[in-house]
């Protein structure tokens, strides 16, 4: 987990570095709700784990503003970190499940209520006109590189004693998500976008690390997909001071 904040840390000082007199950019905090599919939740269940393994996980990003001139259409290309995890702990043993996850998404904004407005910005400052100005949807495809880690000591037909073993995968995975949010204005040099998007994922298989541990459990979950619901908020920056 480490080496992966220290690569959304690394790509914020380029940012700031690079573009501090003219730069807006976005830190996004997240809260995931995730879903797996049928044969994923058979696979965990039928090794001795809880069916709902990593069912929620947090997420911090990253992103770099920029927007068309003549309408406001917008874009917010963006860096982050994914992490979900789940211990369980029994009389007879305990396992533990995580997933890392380090992606790049090319967000797009659209502004429906004020598609042709020339507002040089995010609602950067309080406005009568906050919904107007500030409700937009928000296309978000992605790719990303995850890694998936299961260590169990719990006993099971195949592991009678209940001696520790592990497993891991890992692999890219992509995503198409939509989202609905909201530019609220707290000053020229902040704003925050309170958003909620549904992402849906393709290849991302993180039941997959934990097929080693059971070669006679006959479920192939090559290809297997994963809906998520992200909320979240996003604090907008804004470092172009002679444009207010």
């Amino acid at each position: 987990m480490r080496q992966y904040l220290q690569t959304i840390i690394f790509f914020i000082g380029l940012i700031f570095i690079g573009h501090s007199a003219t730069a807006q950019i976005g830190i996004r905090a997240k809260y995931l709700k995730n879903g797996i599919d049928n044969d994923q939740a058979k696979l965990i269940s039928e090794l001795g784990f809880i069916d709902d393994a990593l069912s929620t996980g947090y997420g911090l990003g990253v992103d770099y503003w920029f927007r068309l001139k003549t309408t406001r259409i917008e874009f917010l290309p963006e860096l982050g970190f994914n992490y979900s995890q789940t211990d369980l702990e029994a009389v007879a043993g305990k396992a533990s499940i995580d997933y890392n996850h380090i992606y790049f998404n090319l967000n797009t904004r659209i502004y429906p209520m004020d598609f042709e407005g020339d507002c040089d910005c995010p609602t950067f400052s309080n406005q009568s006109t906050l919904i107007k100005k500030g409700f937009y949807f928000e296309l978000s495809p992605g790719v990303g590189y995850y890694t998936s880690h299961y260590d169990t000591s719990l006993p099971t037909v195949i592991n009678p004693e209940g001696e520790t073993i592990t497993a891991s995968e890992d692999a890219i995975s992509y995503k198409i998500g939509l989202a609905v949010g909201l530019d609220i204005g707290v000053s020229n040099l902040l704003t925050i976008n309170p958003y909620a998007m549904y992402n849906y994922h393709f290849g991302r298989e993180y039941a997959n690390s934990v097929i080693r541990l059971n070669p006679n459990i006959l479920v192939d979950i090559q290809g297997s997909n994963m809906s998520q619901v992200e909320l979240g908020l996003r604090f907008a920056f804004r470092f172009d001071a002679k444009n207010y």
